[in-house]
């Protein structure tokens, strides 16, 4: 089932076009990753997903609605953005109990969430009394209070320390694995995404360069790197120049990088193999360099994802 269903959004401001014939799909269950530089888009995809902002044309369903001016669809969303702001002479568990009221659920549901995002220690403290890491977690408390079934975060970790990231998107996995909350999160940090992300949509200028499984990403989109330690080092990269599929291979001491398109990974071993034979060159050792989301962000957006 798709939570969110988005087709062909375009939005501008004027003469800016924010956001061009944007289509993604949020699947229940999933952690999505909603992935670009500043001024990519992500925000404005964000407030019409949220029905803050009517899209110029296209279409976007959430829960099977229109989530513009929708209180049925609003209720089931939970929403963390990049600079909270929350009343900073407040006391943490007071504030919390108030948002309770409004949302007609019992006060103890206020220190339930402050356990699930390890801050019952702080129940007594003012907002402002809370340091920027514990004040984003105060952030998913206040957005998980009414048991949505999918929450939106826009950057939320930027500004924060890697501990503190890292902090965030293990509570992020364990309410995805633990309560079924499904989440999009929008962010251009990406080293921290790839742990906790199934799938992503890419997007640059306002257009969505890829969007998918990141294991399917991955294969589609990414060049591989096969690293050689072999006693011929010069002698087998100069060799593999010749392979059509090779995009570039360097030599050192130890060994030879191959970076190769995707289309050629099938053959590559056999081919290495076959032509260290030829020159008599021993293959030392042989495996694939993993590829990074950094590394496919950045190669999509060098392609616009062709």
């Amino acid at each position: 089932m798709s939570i969110v269903v988005a087709k062909g959004l375009s939005k501008s401001y004027g003469r800016i076009l924010a956001v061009y014939e944007l289509c993604l799909e949020v699947d229940e269950g999933s952690i999505v990753g909603l992935i670009g530089p500043n001024g990519a888009g992500k925000t404005t995809t964000i407030k019409m997903i949220l029905g803050l902002m009517k899209p110029d044309t296209g279409r976007v369903k959430v829960f099977g609605e229109n989530p513009w001016d929708n209180p049925k669809v609003h209720s089931q969303i939970g929403v963390i953005y990049e600079k909270p702001f929350f009343p900073p002479s407040e006391k943490v568990l007071d504030y919390l109990e108030r948002v309770c009221r409004i949302f007609d659920v019992g006060e103890s549901r206020a220190m339930e969430v402050l356990k699930l995002v390890g801050l019952e220690e702080a129940w007594a403290r003012t907002i402002k009394g809370l340091s920027a890491g514990m004040l984003q977690k105060f952030a998913i408390a206040h957005a998980i209070i009414h048991e949505p079934k999918f929450v939106i975060a826009d950057e939320m970790t930027s500004n924060l320390d890697p501990k503190a990231r890292s902090s965030l998107l293990n509570l992020v996995l364990r309410l995805n694995r633990n309560r079924k909350v499904t989440f999009l999160l929008s962010s251009h940090i990406l080293p921290e995404l790839s742990r906790v992300c199934n799938s992503a949509v890419i997007i640059n200028k306002g257009r969505v360069c890829a969007s998918g499984d990141l294991i399917e990403l991955y294969g589609k989109f990414m060049v591989r790197t096969i690293r050689v330690l072999t006693n011929k080092s010069a002698e087998l990269a100069e060799a593999l120049r010749i392979l059509p599929y090779v995009k570039d291979v360097s030599a050192d001491s130890q060994g030879i990088s191959v970076r190769i398109a995707d289309q050629g990974s099938e053959t590559a071993y056999e081919d290495i193999s076959r032509l260290a034979r030829e020159i008599k060159a021993k293959i030392l050792g042989i495996e694939t360099e993993s590829a990074s989301l950094e590394e496919l962000y950045t190669t999509l957006l060098e392609s616009g994802g062709r």
